[in-house]
């Protein structure tokens, strides 16, 4: 996965045109499934991605979004607390930086959840923190891989321009819908 200039200009008209669509009847799972599914969709490699969006509470995350993970891993990690060994999206939002899981099996972070994603064949997590325009955690976008592995310099910046773009897509709609 490369923040290629294709991508990076996919993501830019994925945003207007999100941007001109009337939301009213929309969901925020809706809007964050096209900007996932357009990143995985321009990956050169099998990956799974998703949003988890921190509580009022700033205490556990809420699924966001995560169109092509199974339903009954999204249900398990919903509403899971946040805390320095979460997995790969509770740390990172804890912590307030990514947090690059390359071998789930193996990893200490993943110890207590281990046995909710090896079933589904995740072997590993990229998670980096989305934030709000004052700097706030707000969520967690991640890409999940079959195979372990870490990423490449390339694959981390693409992480952060997607993360911007994510950031964005949850503050309009929050702003539209008074969240």
């Amino acid at each position: 996965m490369a923040f290629t200039n294709e991508l990076s200009q996919s993501l830019d008209d994925l945003d207007r045109r999100i941007g001109a669509e009337d939301h009213s009847v929309d969901s925020l799972e809706a809007i964050l499934d096209k900007y996932l599914l357009e990143v995985e969709g321009a990956s050169d490699s099998d990956i799974r991605t998703s949003v988890l969006l921190l509580d009022k509470d700033r205490k556990r995350l809420l699924h966001g979004a995560g169109p092509n993970l199974p339903r009954e891993y999204c249900d398990s990690i919903h509403g899971l607390p946040i805390g320095p060994s979460a997995g790969s999206c509770g740390t990172a939002a804890y912590m307030g930086h990514s947090i690059f899981v390359t071998d789930i099996a193996k990893d200490p972070l993943w110890d207590d959840y281990r046995h909710l994603a090896q079933p589904h064949g995740l072997r590993a997590c990229w998670s980096t923190p989305i934030r709000s325009d004052d700097d706030e955690v707000i969520g967690t976008f991640a890409i999940y891989h079959s195979t372990a592995r870490a990423p490449t310099e390339e694959e981390i910046r693409a992480i952060k321009g997607i993360s911007g773009h994510v950031a964005q897509a949850i503050t309009s709609f929050s702003e539209t819908h008074a969240v």
